[in-house]
């Protein structure tokens, strides 16, 4: 097989770019200048990165390379993962002399879809935004454990939002039209027309604007579900099931407002941004998250998280730079959370007792190094609706289903304790 025909095989195979793929490009190609270094740029980055790296990611390197209209770095990659592949080394060829084109007879070009929002920068189109994700604070192992939340609520560095129980959900509006991202980089569609309505009327009077925050569903009971179904058990159990739930979008900060990247500012300054443009969309289908500056709002802030047995809290570096991704180094976003919260592959569904249940239990395995670590049973947080498309899903995909579970911790033989379920990872969304 030579280059040409490996290469346009790869590219009909692979048509998404993961987004830990986009993170990678903007935090370390991006902010280095390798993409414009030609193939030498694709080599450099698997000098410094790329020892161990598995065939998938540098297709996927070289595929988003393409995307983002460097098919000269694209071919650095395709070169490498050929080698990966075939054990074989292709001709080498000089970086910055197009060289792409006589490794393929249709060079890539930039797609025209690349620019939605003729406003935007590349890094804040649609589908193309990575977000700043939390790291929890147990896990950084810079404090005892326990002690991690009195030193966020103490420290003058940092403000507290409380976590919400939903799904990422990007924001890009326009007056024309708006656009909805996930974490994953997925494009989704409108949550509602109440809300797309509402942020058109934003856009209309504020112009272009692109928040990060998450989309929940509140029930009657005022309490807050990842997914609709979810919301609307708890209505039935409150008797209101001709009640349909509320789908709320909570916004978290603002990356893009009054014509100013503030990917490029602090992170206090996104957040003010977003609660501006919040004062625009006070509806019951929205909620500005609220923050917590001082010492004592943050601790009034943790009493009522615990209190209403809520998830937990979001610390957040008052003045840090934005960082796709999670930020193991300077430690800009931190969650503290009451309940273990892990995502975990179905690795089976336990049989049936009752005939109108497609399974009784999931059992689920943690990724390890490599290898699936037994983790247990999950038997509750389901509804009917849920547990019919996890046993679709599972029967489509055996082995390869992903969702979140929360529990109360492990056990000493490291197996969930009161594992429940909480919905499908965001990798798993259809």
């Amino acid at each position: 097989m030579n280059i040409t025909v490996y290469i346009e095989s790869k590219r009909n195979t692979n048509k998404r770019i993961p987004a830990e793929i986009r993170e990678r490009w903007n935090n370390r190609i991006l902010q280095r200048s390798l993409h414009l270094m030609g193939t030498a740029g694709a080599i450099q980055y698997l000098a410094d990165y790329g020892r161990g790296i598995a065939l998938p990611k540098v297709v996927n390197l070289a595929i988003c390379a393409e995307s983002e209209g460097y098919p000269e770095m694209a071919l650095g990659f395709w070169n490498k993962a050929f080698e990966l592949e075939t054990g074989e080394k292709t001709p080498a060829q000089p970086a910055n002399t197009g060289s792409v084109t006589t490794a393929t007879s249709n060079p890539p070009k930039t797609p025209k879809n690349l620019i939605l929002v003729k406003d935007l920068p590349p890094h804040l189109q649609p589908g193309h935004i990575v977000t700043m994700q939390p790291v929890d604070a147990s896990s950084n192992g810079l404090r005892p454990a326990g002690s991690e939340r009195t030193y966020y609520i103490n420290s003058p560095d940092y403000w507290g939002q409380p976590k919400r129980d939903g799904n990422r959900l990007i924001v890009i509006a326009t007056k024309k039209q708006i656009y909805y991202q996930s974490r994953s980089t997925r494009i989704k569609e409108q949550p509602s027309i109440e809300i797309n309505q509402a942020l058109l009327e934003a856009a209309t009077q504020l112009g272009s604007f692109v928040l990060d925050g998450e989309l929940y569903y509140r029930s009657v009971t005022l309490s807050e579900h990842r997914t609709g179904s979810q919301a609307a058990t708890v209505n039935i159990a409150a008797g209101a099931a001709n009640i349909p739930p509320t789908p709320v979008y909570a916004i978290f900060k603002s990356l893009w407002f009054s014509g100013k990247d503030l990917t490029t500012v602090t992170e206090a300054e996104r957040i003010a941004a977003g609660e501006e443009i919040g004062k625009y969309l006070q509806t019951d289908f929205f909620e500005v998250v609220p923050t917590a500056r001082t010492s004592q709002e943050k601790a009034e802030l943790a009493s009522k998280q615990q209190l209403e047995a809520r998830e937990g809290e979001i610390w957040v570096l008052k003045n840090c730079t934005y960082i796709g991704g999670k930020d193991t180094r300077t430690l800009a976003i931190v969650r503290t959370k009451y309940c273990l919260e892990l995502d975990l592959v179905i690795i089976g569904l336990t049989s049936k007792n009752d005939p109108s249940r497609p399974f009784s239990a999931i059992m689920v395995a943690q990724e390890k190094e490599g290898k699936l670590v037994p983790m247990g049973l999950v038997g509750t947080g389901f509804t009917q609706q849920d547990m019919l498309e996890i046993a679709r899903r599972h029967a489509a995909n055996p082995g390869g289903v992903k969702i979140t579970v929360r529990s109360q911790g492990l056990t000493e033989s490291g197996k969930l304790w009161h594992g429940r379920y909480v919905g499908f990872c965001e990798e798993n969304e259809p």
